[in-house]
């Protein structure tokens, strides 16, 4: 029901004019008033769609009025009725914000279509404050929605940034409002048409894609969707960055563990059928080379297994080491020579240890310890070449004991020489110098240094050999911060 407001001190007219536009207008409820007082309290109390008042009123003008209903009630129509020769005061009314004036003696006609045209106005403007309200509700509910939500209007203009794409993508909502998405999202110009868009919502909409976007310079992998409206396109998109590089890391794995498992079960598969062949006469020496191949194989198997299982250990946190003072020259002293029995057979290899004084004693775990060792002076001379040489030093720090193993191998390239700590990662991914693994090693190494308290890395030049470091806390000394 639409509702008017009369105001107006003349008796005679607030019982003619409501008479006349009653039956000229259908579905307008009309209240009159005689007085400014009373009429505003009306005003205050309820949201009329128009207010009709006297230009001139007894104890507050038609002016003062208009200011209190705008104050009041600032969207509300209001259409002044002024008397002959008032026509400045038309204007100033105008200028105060009046919809309309009309003139005494009233032309009817125009009247009822000046009201017409201030409730539709009005219904106009309460639909556009709902449909306001509602958008402010859903940009609410947007706050708190787990997927990034933006959106792009009919020009390419960002238009709205929820807290969830400022988390993805690290750029804030003033950082992107008004912006065009090309500059928004690098690879927007490229990707964007390949972003599937319905064109409305619900269950049976396009799945999303998944698609690479560099905002801020740094590579992102977004699964996006968006849906289509008038004015542009809301997009929904979650960062699967992670989950992709986990899907690779698994793919790694595969591939790397498909290609160690193949190589030792082939041999010792071969070797096994030509043992149990009847049609065969194979002497003691032949039979015992067979059986050679099938133990070492079978060694290397176990130490795949033993390397998968140790990875799995450390990443759940189930790894218990037992940390004790190990005297670090004896240890080192013993890994080498066990290093130097297992390659004898290398030609022109030295593993070389300096003599030292001192016995600093360290807090690890021996047997850990010993793993590490071997296993950074195992990859030391498997990438050396013929006549190589591979140098292990003891030096003492102030509150640590840093044990290094130095090659003149293939080196590391510099990009990489942080990612070869990470699973599954080999210098020699092509195998060019049939050096297998299953690029589990350093990963491990890191590790369990780590969990001594210690810290691991390398240094290298590409093509003339690495060396890496270990640094393990003395015994009954403060771990430094630099190895935490």
């Amino acid at each position: 029901m639409t509702r008017l407001l009369i105001v107006d001190d003349d008796t005679a007219l607030l019982e003619a004019l409501p008479r006349a536009l009653e039956l000229r207008m259908d579905g307008v409820q009309i209240e009159t008033s005689d007085n400014a007082a009373d009429a505003l309290e009306r005003i205050e109390q309820t949201d009329y769609d128009a207010v009709v008042t006297d230009i001139k009123m007894p104890g507050m003008d038609g002016l003062a009025v208009l200011r209190e209903i705008k104050r009041l009630r600032p969207t509300t129509p209001t259409l002044l009725i002024t008397g002959h020769g008032e026509h400045d005061l038309a204007v100033q009314a105008l200028r105060g914000g009046a919809y309309d004036f009309v003139q005494k003696p009233i032309d009817r006609d125009y009247f009822v279509a000046s009201l017409e045209r201030a409730f539709e106005l009005r219904r106009l403007e309460r639909q556009v404050e709902a449909q306001r309200l509602a958008l402010e509700r859903h940009a609410r509910v947007l706050e708190h929605v787990g997927d990034g939500i933006f959106v792009v209007d009919g020009d390419g203009l960002v238009q709205h940034w929820n807290p969830a794409a400022r988390a993805a993508t690290g750029m804030s909502h003033d950082d992107v409002l008004g912006r065009p998405v090309t500059e928004v999202l690098p690879g927007w110009q490229q990707a964007g048409p390949l972003v599937p868009v319905a064109t409305m919502p619900g269950p049976d909409g396009l799945p999303p894609g998944t698609l690479p976007f560099e905002p801020g310079g740094r590579e992102i992998w977004l699964s996006i969707s968006g849906v289509a409206f008038p004015d542009g396109v809301v997009y929904a998109f979650r960062n699967v960055t992670e989950e992709r590089a986990l899907d690779e890391l698994k793919g790694e794995f595969v591939a790397t563990i498909s290609h160690e498992l193949r190589t030792p079960l082939a041999a010792i598969y071969g070797s096994a059928q030509t043992l149990r062949r009847d049609d065969l006469e194979l002497d003691e020496e032949t039979s015992g080379r067979l059986l050679e191949v099938i133990t070492t194989e079978s060694e290397r198997l176990t130490r795949i297994a033993s390397e998968i299982l140790l990875a799995n250990s450390l990443d759940s946190g189930r790894l218990v080491l037992d940390s004790r003072e190990v005297d670090v020259y004896a240890l080192v002293g013993e890994v080498v020579e066990e290093m130097r029995a297992i390659f004898a057979d290398r030609d022109g290899l030295r593993i070389d240890l300096p003599s030292a004084n001192g016995q600093p004693a360290v807090v690890a775990d021996p047997d850990r310890l010993r793993q590490v060792l071997i296993n950074l002076i195992d990859n030391a001379v498997k990438y050396s070449p013929e006549g190589g040489r591979v140098a292990v030093e003891i030096e003492p720090l102030p509150h640590s004991v840093r044990v290094a193993i130095r090659d003149e191998g293939i080196g590391i390239p510099r990009g990489e020489q942080q990612r070869i700590f990470g699973k599954f990662y080999r210098v020699d991914p092509q195998l060019s110098r049939g050096v297998g693994g299953t690029g589990l090693g350093l990963y491990i190494c890191r590790e369990l240094v780590r969990r001594m308290q210690g810290r691991v890395w390398v240094a290298s030049t590409e093509g003339e050999g690495s060396t890496f470091y270990v640094d393990l806390p003395l015994a009954e000394s403060p771990v430094p911060a630099s190895l935490v």
